[in-house]
């Protein structure tokens, strides 16, 4: 990869897809600092295969990916599925998996409504709340690249505007790339979005 700071990630000829799947071919692009990226295509057209590849779940069906850093989490590549994962324990437990500072914790739990809610079992929150969790615990985790998938699906109206507020966050700061796959990006409403569309 170039000298360029700012680049994270680049693709090359990229194809990817599931084992024993068709390949799905992907426009070359670059991830930059401060970028927000929306990935658009119908149902089957590869977006959840290509978050996972550049996330480094899956391997690529050919071309390659070149990385900054090639770790997950802090300064590396977070993927939020999208229906959440969450662990075993309190919310606190759950935004503390990657050893987030306590201001930086306690930032993401703010910014999403959580405060009061960090000692609740995390099995026992609706799938809105899920939701947010899983998106703050990302946040918390200060990674380079964030890659969420379907991030809208749950949020009432309160946690879309806090997704906004962190995308627009994340640009004015420069310092993370958002790449984002969804059907009705509502939360981009003036964010500057750079487009991959899938057929």
């Amino acid at each position: 990869m170039s000298d360029d700071r700012h680049t994270l990630l680049r693709t090359c000829a990229l194809a990817v897809g599931y084992a024993g799947g068709t390949a799905i071919r992907v426009s070359d692009f670059e991830l930059a600092k401060g970028a927000v990226w929306h990935l658009t295509g119908p149902n089957g057209s590869g977006k959840t295969a290509l978050l996972k590849t550049l996330a480094g779940l899956l391997r690529p069906m050919a071309g390659r990916i070149e990385r900054r850093h090639d770790a997950a989490g802090h300064g590396g590549a977070v993927y939020v599925h999208s229906v959440p994962y969450l662990f075993a324990g309190s919310v606190r437990r759950n935004l503390s998996l990657s050893h987030p500072s306590r201001e930086l914790l306690e930032r993401a739990a703010d910014v999403f409504g959580l405060m009061p809610l960090l000692d609740r079992d995390a099995t026992t929150l609706s799938h809105g709340e899920q939701r947010r969790v899983a998106l703050a615990r990302a946040i918390a985790s200060a990674p380079e690249i964030l890659l969420v998938d379907e991030p809208e699906g749950g949020l009432d109206d309160e946690a879309l505007a806090a997704w906004r507020t962190c995308m627009a966050q994340a640009v004015d700061a420069d310092d993370t790339a958002l790449v984002v796959a969804s059907h009705r990006p509502v939360a981009f409403e003036g964010i500057r979005v750079s487009e991959v569309r899938l057929a």
